[in-house]
């Protein structure tokens, strides 16, 4: 499967369970299906926006 294959199929997986896909995420996946960031930084960047134990 090819990467922009396996995001379509992610986001669209993600959708139906009612989560949304945020513009900073979007743009991360458009560079990860570009060749521009590989999954481990994608995913990385993903969970330091997503860290909010510093909030409590």
């Amino acid at each position: 499967m090819d990467r922009r294959r396996a995001i379509e199929e992610a986001v669209h997986n993600a959708e139906m369970d009612g989560a949304c896909v945020s513009a900073e995420f979007a743009e991360d996946m458009r560079c990860f299906v570009d060749g521009n960031m590989d999954l481990n930084e994608m995913m990385r960047r993903a969970l330091q926006r997503n860290d909010h134990r510093d909030d409590e």
